[in-house]
């Protein structure tokens, strides 16, 4: 296999097994969310899955009958 060949091969194996990324939105809440938690006192000490619990209940994002996943038309 020529070099080119092999270089192409090699993009492509990349591009179908991707490994996962971070996106901007999600780093932005999460960078929002350190924020918060550091004002509210809880970071670091607050086990991360309550701060995102507490984050989400003061941006209220935590609605009753609501999962999150709804589609709004």
């Amino acid at each position: 296999m020529l070099p080119d060949e092999m270089k192409f091969v090699e993009d492509e194996e990349f591009r179908i097994n991707a490994l996962p990324a971070q996106g901007e939105q999600s780093i932005a809440v999460q960078s929002d969310m350190k924020k918060w938690a550091q004002k509210q006192g809880m970071w670091p000490q607050e086990q991360y899955g309550e701060i995102i619990h507490y984050h989400a209940a003061a941006r209220g994002w935590t609605q009753e009958g609501f999962s999150g996943m709804e589609i709004i038309e």
